[in-house]
């Protein structure tokens, strides 16, 4: 089947069986692509939840090596040393708390954030049209029933033009209606395409900020000190 570009909203107002059924294509896609953008947005909280998580660990992490001074071991004998050790890992776990800080809002702002809205923006218009579309088919449906329902007898002239009037309105409610229900589905093909590249270059941004960051605050400084660290555990 070769690829459709878009509704036409001239053949809205037709609304024949060849429409429709190219509406239903339309429709089978909107919903896939729903069902897919909620379990990607599951994904994504995961990975914000677990930076977000790295932080608060980080942050007890820290805590806890300072602790290691106020303890009171019954051979304490010696431990100066560790202690301005542990207090140097302590500022070190700080400064690279701050950058998984920096990381996770960036994650909830560039990643998770885009991802809600086209959700609830896009994919929620989409949803409420459709249900508008459907009422408006409906209450149209029904005035045609009740208009071909009429008995022929001349005397029904007066009640024939109240439903003629009624069943008017409702066809340009439904044309209406299935006009911009056709405009939201049409965008929709267009916004899903940036919508599923937005987030993840915002994730990979992030990603790629906090190593080079963290190589600029720590390379040099630290290969001096975990050197000396590692002489002083190998003695």
């Amino acid at each position: 089947m070769p690829a459709v570009d878009k509704l036409l909203l001239e053949e809205a107002l037709q609304d024949s069986p060849q429409t429709r059924s190219l509406l239903s294509v339309f429709e089978e896609d909107a919903g896939t692509l729903t069902e897919y953008t909620n379990q990607l947005l599951q994904a994504m909280q995961r990975v914000y939840g677990a930076q977000n998580e790295m932080c608060l660990a980080t942050q007890q992490l820290s805590k806890q090596l300072l602790a290691y001074e106020k303890q009171h071991f019954a051979l304490g004998k010696g431990d100066e040393e560790v202690i301005s050790t542990l207090h140097y890992f302590s500022k070190v776990v700080d400064e690279l708390n701050i950058l998984h800080s920096e990381l996770a809002k960036q994650l909830a702002d560039t990643m998770v954030l885009p991802i809600i809205q086209f959700r609830e923006k896009d994919l929620t218009e989409v949803s409420t049209l459709k249900d508008l579309f459907g009422l408006a088919s409906n209450e149209h449906d029904v005035s045609m029933a009740k208009y071909s329902r009429l008995p022929k007898r001349k005397e029904n002239e007066k009640l024939k033009a109240e439903v003629a009037k009624e069943v008017a309105n409702a066809r340009r409610k439904q044309h209406l209606s299935s006009l911009q229900y056709y405009c939201a589905l049409n965008a929709l093909q267009y916004r899903k395409r940036v919508a599923m590249m937005e987030p993840m270059l915002g994730y990979t941004r992030g990603q790629i900020n906090f190593f080079k960051k963290g190589a600029e605050m720590f390379s040099k400084r630290m290969d001096r000190f975990l050197s000396s660290v590692s002489d002083m555990v190998q003695r």
